[in-house]
């Protein structure tokens, strides 16, 4: 093990990290990356290519944009810091074409952590069709664990592309299981003090549901399907449940009467956050996401969803008009604030001491 010098990442560990470029058969890469390029050059036409292929159509592809980083704890950034973007990618409907990475390290970091971090995220956009275009790595003061950004490029056709067009009338879905990311996390960092609580399997299985966090293939399969009837898709992440609906609607100033009874939710969810006094609602729900569709629709996507994907599916409410309140349980809904996993870890740091 080498403990890895304050600045940039040594020549040779750099050089074997490149090599570790996830899938290599996307087209259009012009420039690809090395030790000392700091840009990454494409061909737009040759990648248009590749997606009008994919979707047999002739319509010039939208790209799609989208930038995020890993701030809680996990265990596998690499995987996360993937999924997480390409989950965004998916509420539009586009396919994930490739990926740039930030890493920052703290000062001694251990050159197999960040080794052990490039072949898992090698793995995981082989596996999804993700070329890693380049990047920018160091190990620096600045920070006290390491952090891990990425940027991610998409592409979709016209025809394809998911609208943020919700209306009134329309059906809320909730497809998976929603505070099941925090609940993972919450059981990995309080392993010791739910063993007296919890089955060792329970707990497993806790950790385990909340490693699926991937919504990008149910997403686009249903896109597929019913791509006339999504008004809006939306991923429920940081501000779980409740935030995400909040943020579907609010900026629309629509409304909707929402009842949690019908919202998915595992047991083991329940029973951690009565433990550490938070709200499932509240916490982050990554692998959980909301359609919004024409009701007409709903039960039918609720039918298909239940069939072919991972989590429990339900219509959870509805759309209400312009002005109208957004209900969450007869009650007005605010804002989001932090999210409860922020407050569930210090409970928990509190108990265990």
């Amino acid at each position: 093990m080498n403990e890895l010098p304050e600045g940039k990442i040594p020549w040779d560990l750099l050089s074997n990290l490149v090599k570790l470029r996830g899938y290599q058969n996307n087209r259009g890469i012009v420039q690809e990356p090395a030790p000392g390029i700091d840009i990454a050059t494409l061909d737009l036409q040759e990648i248009f290519k590749q997606i009008r292929e994919h979707y047999n159509t002739s319509t010039t592809p939208y790209l799609i944009y989208k930038a995020d980083p890993i701030t809680f704890p996990t265990p596998n950034p690499a995987k996360y810091l993937v999924t997480v973007n390409m989950n965004d990618l998916a509420t539009c409907g586009a396919i994930p074409y490739g990926i740039t990475i930030t890493i920052l390290l703290p000062p001694r970091t251990s050159s197999d952590l960040i080794m052990d971090f490039q072949k898992k995220l090698s793995e995981i956009c082989g596996n999804n069709g993700i070329t890693i275009l380049g990047g920018h790595s160091e190990v620096t003061a600045s920070v006290e664990s390491p952090i891990y950004s990425a940027s991610m490029i998409g592409f979709v056709p016209p025809e394809y592309y998911i609208p943020r067009n919700p209306k009134p009338g329309d059906a809320i879905i909730c497809s998976g299981w929603i505070g099941a990311e925090g609940t993972g996390i919450l059981l990995t960092s309080g392993k010791d003090y739910f063993s007296n609580k919890l089955s060792e399997e329970t707990i497993q299985e806790g950790i385990k549901v909340g490693m699926e966090i991937s919504i990008s293939k149910k997403v686009l399969a249903l896109n597929r399907q019913y791509h006339n009837a999504l008004n809006l898709v939306h991923d429920a992440t940081e501000g779980g449940i409740y935030g995400a609906l909040y943020e579907c609607l609010a900026p629309f100033d629509l409304g909707c009467k929402i009842n949690s009874s019908n919202i998915p939710v595992t047991k083991v969810t329940e029973k951690i956050t009565e433990y550490l006094d938070i709200n499932p609602f509240k916490l982050i729900s990554s692998g959980a996401v909301i359609f919004i569709c024409e009701g007409k629709f709903a039960s039918e996507i609720v039918e298909c969803l239940n069939k072919n994907s991972f989590g429990s599916s339900q219509i959870i409410g509805e759309v209400t008009s312009k002005g109208s309140p957004l209900s969450f349980d007869n009650q007005k809904m605010h804002p989001p604030e932090a999210d409860d996993l922020i407050k569930g870890l210090a409970n928990l740091k509190m108990k265990i001491d």
